[in-house]
């Protein structure tokens, strides 16, 4: 999976589960961003270029399909 602010390939993946949540922590190792992964809508967790006019979308913002 691509990261959504740099493209790069190489990431960490995570699976959150506890119950019913169950929940994708994807991080980026090249740029540091953090993404989600559920029901197939991406969302940014961490944002390395946080307040900037270069910020990565968000689940605050938009939520875009993975890729």
């Amino acid at each position: 999976m691509q990261c959504p602010v740099c493209k790069n390939d190489e990431n960490l993946g995570m699976d959150l589960r506890s119950g019913s949540f169950n929940e994708d922590i994807v991080e980026c190792q090249s740029c540091g961003t953090m993404w989600s992964v559920n029901h197939g809508v991406m969302a940014i967790v961490k944002d390395p270029n946080a307040d900037s006019f270069l910020e990565a979308l968000s689940a605050d913002n938009f939520c875009f399909a993975a890729a």
